[in-house]
């Protein structure tokens, strides 16, 4: 108590009357932005009816006003036959704006108040004894642009401002890093809990301003203020009466409010509509508006939630700066849903900015990319979009705890490079596993064959239900959707054609082993001479070996990322001679096949048939080398160039 009255004494004030004061002037503060807003919308909506008219109700109760009639004003507004409107009860609207006006320069002293009093005097507000308010003397009143001239807002603003600072200067004491006066045990209590979660995360705006609290009470409904920023339209207001927190939040972006919105979707806070305003008494102009509730069961709820509000706050220093930064690598809606992602788990956005933001990770792109990357290409073009959000919020975490170790700005940005190279190699990875799920089924097809050319040399007939164009048509169907994945990886993430060529000519192998699969099952109805069916199985497995040569192509050139690694390469080379080796083995195979069918007399049908059969299989042999000479192309080119 003898800080407080020394304090007092020290404003000119023996008696403790000031937090009463500047808690009076805060709310009239609240209620003549009220008005202005009241009579603006009046004015619109005369001119431009909306169906239903709106009425500020929620605004209304967010200000302590108990007037009913208040929500009629805007509805029942008309414009007259000059350039007026009639308001009702525009008479008293007027005194009751010069009345918070004067309440709100009630609790200044010296010159700060003397210089708002003679520019209030010096405010000529309209006289409506006719009922009629002009448009003019509308935006007048209500203007924010300091280079018209004065006007009563501008007065409401200055005045504002110089309360705020009254307050903290006043403050009686230091309550958790808030500054507050005239609270009761109760109020005390809400503020430390407030105060605790906004303590907890602060850390992470690390050395950008705000975060500045104070709270007073004033019967019975405590008052809490937050410095966001300095933007006049960007105000959190927090008023907590009994079990129940009221927020009023504006903002001039509306990304920006319906983010802090979904930061309580399960805290129980209802909303109102959030509304878009154009406003002359505002430096923004535009502003978004909307008021919350929370009611809690009892006290220990209201505090949990007060705890829970407080930690939010810091989520919105720089969130627009943040989003853009992130827009420059994935879309819009995903920059926001990374930045949810990093508020729910505390790690913030901030961390990011401070260590470089868009520089850094331009940087990690360039590292990891490198000669991928073309010009204006977005992140999330150069590899998936979910890989590229992956990576983002992994650099949100790694900047926020970085920074909160005391790690080195470069440490950090070096470890965001290389986790952002990991991703690239997962996602080239990603292309080469579908090609090798692809490749086994081409070999599952080509051993099919063979064991079944097996059985039909040793005199074996096939039941029905073993045919083996039945299981064929089932691989081919899944290498298709193998295929089809591939091609948009492919287009998706910008690769290479070569690649896109390798899965295609691949897939034209399994094509033709489907086929001839079909063509095994009429040789098996024709029963021709063993010895044709026997070539025919030396073919076949050249085809196996090919296949399998295959497989340990893929399976090098997922591992081959720069010309040193010589293990890995020496082994593809290999298998790639090998695959050549044996497409001119089957060749020739082939035609030795075609010069017996010629030469031994047999049944013409068994010829067509045993003569496609042949064909289809070096051809298969035939799109292998093609694949193996496009995957080639790809590390000569690409990787390796």
């Amino acid at each position: 108590m003898a800080t407080k009255q020394a304090i007092v004494s020290a404003l000119g004030n023996d008696e403790i009357l000031l937090p009463e004061r500047i808690a009076r002037a805060l709310i009239a503060n609240d209620q003549v932005k009220y008005y202005f807003a009241l009579l603006q919308m009046a004015r619109d909506n005369a001119v431009h009816p909306r169906v239903p008219a709106p009425d500020l109700r929620s605004e209304r109760h967010a200000a302590q006003l108990v007037d009913d009639w208040l929500d009629e004003v805007i509805a029942g507004t008309r414009g007259d036959q000059t350039t007026g409107y009639r308001v009702p009860h525009g008479p008293e609207l007027v005194r009751r704006i010069r009345t918070c006006v004067e309440a709100m320069l009630d609790p200044l002293a010296g010159i700060e108040r003397e210089a708002l009093s003679t520019r209030l005097a010096a405010q000529s507000l309209p006289r409506l004894e006719q009922g009629a308010i002009t448009g003019a003397e509308i935006s007048a009143m209500t203007s924010g642009d300091r280079k018209s001239g004065d006007s009563l807002h501008l007065i409401v603003m200055d005045a504002h401002k110089a309360i705020n600072r009254l307050q903290a200067e006043s403050a009686v004491e230091t309550l958790d890093g808030a500054r507050v006066h005239h609270l009761s045990p109760d109020g005390r209590q809400r503020v430390l809990a407030f105060m605790q979660g906004l303590n907890r995360t602060s850390p992470l705006k690390f050395d950008h301003p705000g975060l500045a609290t104070t709270a007073t009470e004033y019967k019975g409904q405590l008052l809490i203020q937050n410095d966001i920023g300095t933007t006049d339209a960007h105000v959190l207001v927090v008023r907590v009466t009994d079990l129940t927190a009221t927020l009023t939040y504006t903002d001039i972006h509306r990304s920006r409010l319906e983010f802090f919105q979904s930061l309580f979707t399960h805290s129980g806070v209802i909303w109102s509509v959030a509304e878009h305003k154009h406003s002359d008494s505002l430096e923004s102009v535009e502003y978004i508006l909307t008021t919350g509730s929370f009611t809690g069961g009892a006290g220990s709820e209201i505090d949990k939630f007060l705890t829970h509000l407080g930690s939010r706050i810091v989520y919105l220093i720089d969130w627009n700066k943040a989003r853009k930064r992130l827009q420059g690598f994935v879309g819009k809606k995903a920059a926001i849903d990374i930045l949810r992602w990093a508020a729910e788990r505390d790690y913030g956005h901030r961390g990011l900015l401070e260590i470089g933001g868009e520089q850094a990770l331009g940087e990690a792109v360039e590292f990891a990319a490198g000669n991928q990357l073309r010009y204006g290409q977005r992140l999330d073009n150069l590899i998936s979009e979910d890989t590229a959000a992956e990576f983002l919020r992994d650099a949100l975490r790694l900047a926020s705890l970085g920074l909160r170790q005391k790690r080195s700005r470069r440490n950090i940005r070096d470890e965001i490079k290389a986790r952002l190279a990991g991703a690239f190699e997962t996602e080239r990875l990603g292309l080469f596993r579908l090609a090798g799920d692809h490749a086994a089924i081409g070999y599952d097809l080509a051993l099919a064959l063979v064991e079944v050319l097996v059985k039909l040399t040793e005199g074996a007939t096939l039941a029905p239900g073993l045919s083996i164009a039945t299981r064929a048509a089932a691989w081919e169907s899944r290498a298709d959707l193998i295929l089809n994945e591939a091609r948009d990886d492919v287009q998706r993430n910008s690769r290479p054609h070569s690649l896109r060529d390798f899965m295609e000519y691949a897939d034209d192998a399994i094509d033709e082993l489907e086929e001839a699969a079909s063509i095994v099952d009429l040789v098996n109805l024709l029963k021709p001479p063993r010895t044709f069916v026997e070539s025919l199985r030396e073919i076949a497995e050249l085809v196996l070996e090919s296949s399998q040569e295959l497989v340990k192509c893929i399976a090098c050139a997922a591992s081959i990322t720069r010309s040193d690694i010589r293990d890995d390469l020496d082994e593809f080379i290999g298998s790639l001679e090998r695959i050549s080796l044996i497409e001119h083995r089957a060749d020739a195979a082939e035609r030795t096949f075609m010069r017996r069918l010629v030469e031994q007399p047999i049944d013409a049908r068994q010829i067509l048939v045993l003569r496609e059969l042949a064909h289809v299989l070096e051809s298969a042999t035939d799109a292998h080398s093609h694949a193996a000479m496009a995957l080639r192309s790809y590390l000569m080119e690409e990787v390796l160039g």
